[in-house]
């Protein structure tokens, strides 16, 4: 049975779910657009499969790294940057630490505590390197993916779709390894030499630096309605974005 996603016309891209616009990443196809008022539903066939188990000992990772290579090792196809490029992307608008900078809170790690100058200027320095031309899915995560019997690991929620450097993606699914159990030495070799983030160690270091940041402040709010559980997963993915840093930084 076929799937309907919906969407407000602004955060629509047809792209990613096309086989003719991001024929690199192994995806759903597309069975058709429909738009009526203020709401788009966007048609995909079904996926038949679980999300993707990210643990060491399964090869689920393994197979969405491959897919993150064939996905950024090209620059985007002109239609998908054409229909994406209208959207600011949010992720050059991360940041935290700034903010815990200027007033520091109590409970704040001490490795966060010691490092939190040079955390601050490495995040300052991510709005200026988050342009790129390589395809962006802006929130990769296991729930954002279907591990389908017949096409494999599929990335799926395209809502916040854009360009930006190829480590971008590759970045944000790190935190996701190390809760699922990878360590965060493991992580860090990794991003060492995936050829997403291996010749940008800098642009995928400020990017971590940001998207921790921005964990480790907004853990600190007030849980908004309807997200319980929000708070307690932005704890723990800052706590495994700050370990992953740590090697990084050392």
């Amino acid at each position: 049975m076929p799937r309907c996603l919906y969407r407000p016309p602004a955060a629509v891209c047809n792209g990613p779910t096309s086989p003719r616009l991001c024929a690199p990443a192994s995806k759903p196809d597309l069975l058709g657009i429909h738009r009526a008022a203020d709401w788009t539903a966007v048609v995909i066939a079904h996926l038949d499969g679980p999300h993707p188990d990210l643990s060491p000992a399964s090869g689920d990772a393994e197979q969405t790294w491959a897919l993150l290579d064939k996905l950024t090792s090209s620059p985007a196809p002109a239609p998908y940057a054409a229909a994406v490029n209208s959207t600011p992307s949010t992720t050059a608008a991360l940041h935290g630490w700034d903010e815990l900078l200027s007033d520091p809170p109590a409970d704040l790690a001490p490795a966060a505590r010691d490092r939190l100058p040079q955390l601050a200027e490495l995040e300052a320095a991510w709005p200026a390197l988050a342009h790129g031309d390589r395809i962006v899915h802006g929130d990769l995560r296991a729930d954002n993916m279907v591990r389908d019997h017949h096409l494999g690991v599929t990335f799926v929620d395209w809502a916040h779709a854009t360009t930006g450097p190829a480590c971008t993606d590759a970045t944000s699914l790190t935190p996701q390894l190390i809760l699922a159990g990878h360590t965060p030495a493991d992580i860090a070799r990794l991003l060492r030499d995936h050829p997403a983030t291996a010749g940008s160690a800098d642009t995928t270091t400020a990017f971590l630096a940001a998207l921790t940041g921005h964990w480790h402040r907004n853990a600190r709010k007030p849980a908004p309605p309807g997200a319980p559980g929000l708070r307690t997963y932005q704890h723990r993915a800052a706590a495994a974005g700050l370990a992953l840093l740590g090697y990084c930084l050392s």
